[in-house]
């Protein structure tokens, strides 16, 4: 009994650290650091390592919450994990866990209806996932008074608040000096097609396709003394300041 109990603590723990790193890797995504890193290894390489560690964190998250509701240490019910308000047993914590649950879901089914959505709904439902850490942080905080906190039932929430705090600071920092290094004169001068086609490729939308432009080849000149050079000449000599008078054909030599 106590030991289901104790294994279900440990898997949410668990999730919440993965679920640090996942936010992390996310806050360095397209700055200096993940551009020296895509040098070394293909870009496609560290989307992969972003969501297959967000799929990873979903798993423990869904482990934690059936072995808590497998376990008769705790007289919990369903809907107690996913409605916040309901459980009248230990109801702080569980009710912070139900608010982050209900977050990671719409983060979940978001993602999984990402092709029905607009962009900006789903960067909308997506940045969530910020909400629910630190309320997931606050879960973890408050039930390690819960009947047995041990040093590490602390210890992992603040690590994981760590990697997420510098992971948004860097961030930042990056963001700042790549402002810094344009001139004066040419900020706030960006094309709006431009900066959709970059934010596409950053959120793996579409893939940049660069514009090309077609030149026409020239029209070859017409042979002198011909009718298309005289229609030529007049189409050059036409227009509002154009002279009045016209000029006379040139004569044709045979």
């Amino acid at each position: 009994m106590i030991e289901l109990w104790n294994v279900s603590r440990a898997l949410g723990l668990v999730s919440l650290l993965l679920m640090g790193v996942v936010l992390a890797l996310g806050a360095l995504h397209n700055t200096s650091m993940s551009r020296a890193a895509a040098k070394a290894m293909p870009r496609f390489v560290l989307v992969a390592l972003h969501r297959n560690l967000a799929l990873i964190t979903v798993v423990f998250v869904a482990l934690h919450v059936v072995a808590v509701l497998v376990t008769p240490y705790l007289p919990l019910r369903w809907f107690h994990v996913v409605v916040p308000g309901t459980a009248s047993f230990n109801p702080w914590p569980v009710g912070l866990g139900a608010v982050a649950l209900d977050l990671l879901l719409a983060v979940v089914i978001s993602s999984s209806l990402r092709r029905y959505l607009s962009k900006r709904a789903w960067l909308v439902v997506h940045w969530t996932s910020y909400v629910c850490f630190p309320v997931a942080v606050a879960h973890a905080v408050v039930n390690a008074s819960f009947r047995g906190g041990t040093w590490w039932t602390l210890v992992v929430p603040l690590l994981a608040s760590a990697l997420v705090v510098a992971g948004l600071l860097y961030r930042r920092a990056s963001r700042r000096r790549a402002a810094a290094d344009v001139p004066l004169a040419d900020r706030g001068r960006t094309d709006p097609a431009e900066a959709r086609r970059a934010a596409d490729h950053a959120t793996g939308a579409q893939p940049v396709v660069r514009e090309m432009r077609v030149v026409p080849r020239a029209a070859p000149s017409p042979a002198p003394g011909s009718p298309a050079e005289d229609e030529a000449r007049t189409e050059t000599l036409g227009g509002p300041e154009a002279p009045t008078v016209a000029l006379p054909p040139r004569p044709r030599h045979r």
